[in-house]
């Protein structure tokens, strides 16, 4: 039985898939679906749609195994995800998203005085860490659509620029620059909220 934990590469398991070999889709699928699913859930903000794109760019995958040619599977996964994303909202017109209000917790600081303190200290820095991610989050979401699509490529697909530039159809320099601009952008969108 073939897991997540297959050390075969993946132009392996897509010639053992070719011959029949199943459990190697499954070890494809258990090898990027996590990065996938992110990418696509980050960049529609809406997680039945995501599902959704999640399960056509794994049938894309399957039906079009065919039509890949060794060298990067990786490059070739992420081109198909791109372009399933970019054709699903070509279809639809985005709704804006409001965020759910927390609830505020009750009588927090009666409960804050019966705990260790090294358990607080912990407690305190995993929630500071958890705000800053969040702000992160909220920065990367409020980019545009062609720039949250090259930082979520480079961070969720891990793929290198000339990589990027392949998937999107454009020039290593178009690539360079929409980083450059969407790091900018994050830098300052991230320092009006005071996070470093």
């Amino acid at each position: 039985m073939t897991s997540s934990s297959d050390r075969r590469s993946d132009d392996e398991l897509i010639r053992a898939f070719r011959t029949g070999d199943g459990s190697a889709m499954e070890a494809l699928f258990g090898r990027y679906r996590r990065a996938v699913f992110g990418w696509l859930l980050r960049m529609s903000q809406d997680e039945g749609e995501a599902e959704d794109l999640h399960q056509e760019v794994w049938l894309k995958i399957i039906r079009g195994i065919d039509g890949y040619s060794s060298g990067s599977f990786r490059a070739w996964l992420w081109r198909v995800v791109r372009n399933a994303a970019a054709d699903r909202a070509r279809k639809h017109v985005a709704e804006p998203i409001l965020d759910t209000p927390v609830e505020e917790g009750t009588d927090a600081a009666a409960f804050v005085d019966q705990v260790p303190d090294d358990t607080v200290v912990s407690a305190l820095t995993r929630l500071e860490e958890a705000e800053r991610r969040a702000a992160v989050r909220e920065a990367v979401d409020g980019l545009s659509r062609r720039l949250k699509e090259v930082v979520l490529l480079r961070l969720n697909g891990e793929l290198k620029f000339l990589e990027i530039a392949d998937i999107l159809g454009l020039p290593i320099g178009t690539v360079l620059g929409r980083m450059n601009l969407a790091l900018a952008k994050l830098r300052q969108a991230l320092s009006q909220k005071g996070v470093a």
